[in-house]
């Protein structure tokens, strides 16, 4: 498989891990194009996988540890440098209007709300499902469930999703 297609394949499921850790779509933007270099250069220093299995466990492993290695730098940065950092995030948005920003910004605290009031079966497979791009055979094989329950459970989790999304939706206006 050529690099390019490693990333096609891998980058959605590897960014909605990053989001899972970082919680802001910049930083798992940062943190998926650094795993992807250190994909580049582990293969171009002649190193190989065994299988797509053994290729994706690995990205996923750089994924947890350049999250890790993000935080233990936010850490040695001082106050100023954040502030500096945050206003360079909010000037550097090329697509997107302030309100877009803060918009997007108010779903995604909003998303996160919901999944976090929901039990951590449904947001499991919803995070499996519609985050890391896994299809219902591969969550069914992860969870050791038929593939028949693992539909039964995501149409589940999205209906609780949607109402748990209106009662919060009511209680913001």
């Amino acid at each position: 498989m050529t690099e390019t297609e490693v990333y096609i394949k891998y980058k959605k499921k590897i960014y909605g891990l990053a989001l899972l850790k970082v919680k802001t779509e910049f930083e798992a933007k940062d943190i998926t194009s650094d795993v992807f270099l250190k994909y580049i250069r582990y293969v171009r220093s002649n190193k190989t996988f065994k299988d797509d299995q053994h290729l994706e466990r690995w990205l996923i492993a750089v994924t947890k540890t350049t999250v890790m290695d993000y935080y233990r730098s936010r850490m040695h940065k001082n106050e100023n440098e954040m502030e500096e950092d945050i206003i360079d995030v909010m000037n550097n948005e090329q697509h997107e209007t302030k309100n877009d920003f803060v918009s997007s910004l108010e779903r995604k605290l909003s998303h996160e709300e919901i999944m976090g009031k929901l039990n951590p079966r449904y947001r499991d497979v919803l995070a499996k499902y519609y985050d890391f791009g896994y299809s219902v055979k591969e969550i069914a094989a992860q969870m050791n469930e038929s593939e028949a329950n693992v539909k039964t459970l995501l149409f589940r989790a999205k209906k609780k999703y949607k109402e748990i999304a209106e009662s919060v939706g009511e209680n913001n206006d």
